[in-house]
Formats: structure tokens, sequence, C-alpha cells
């Protein structure tokens, strides 16, 4: 099975560079790899924190439309952070 574009290196290296490169997503970031990173994931390879692949696909596809198209952007990530950020003050709010 071919890997998931959204886990090549080049694409890699520039989404670290784009969260890098804003101190106020650090710690949403981190929160949202908290969540999205399986239970114990150093007990099985790739020995990698990264979500599981089926669920990257589907958001990819849930989020671009279709699979063919399916390739993240690292602007893409900023702007999902970004929501993730928002959300909270955006439900309190509400309620």
């Amino acid at each position: 099975m071919r890997r998931p574009r959204t886990l090549r290196s080049p694409r890699l290296g520039a989404t670290l560079v784009a969260i890098a490169t804003r101190p106020h997503l650090w710690i949403t970031a981190a929160s949202a790899m908290r969540r999205l990173v399986p239970y114990r994931w150093w007990t099985r390879a790739p020995f990698l924190p990264l979500p599981h692949r089926d669920y990257v696909r589907f958001r990819l596809l849930t989020a671009v439309g279709s699979e063919a198209d399916a390739a993240a952007e690292p602007s893409d990530l900023i702007q999902w952070l970004e929501w993730c950020r928002r959300w909270p003050a955006a439900v309190a709010v509400r309620t």
C-alpha cells in the first residue's frame, strides 16, 4: 500500500516550519497531537507519534473532497489549528 502523501518529508518539513513560526498555535498543536496520537504509540512500528492512517485519509477526504485530490497543504493545517484555537470561545458565547 502506498503511503499517504501527507506524510512525505518535504511537506512535513514545510508544515513544521509553518507551525514553528506561529507561537500562538504551539499549545493548540500540542493539544491536538495529544488527542490524535494513538495510545502507547511507541510500542508499534513505525514508532512515531502519528495519527492512524485511516483517520488521516478520512479527514482529508472530508476536507478536500475526492481521494485523488486528497493532499493537505501546510496552510490547511494552520487554518485548522486556528479554528481549533477559536472553538472553545465560540462555544462559550453561544451557551
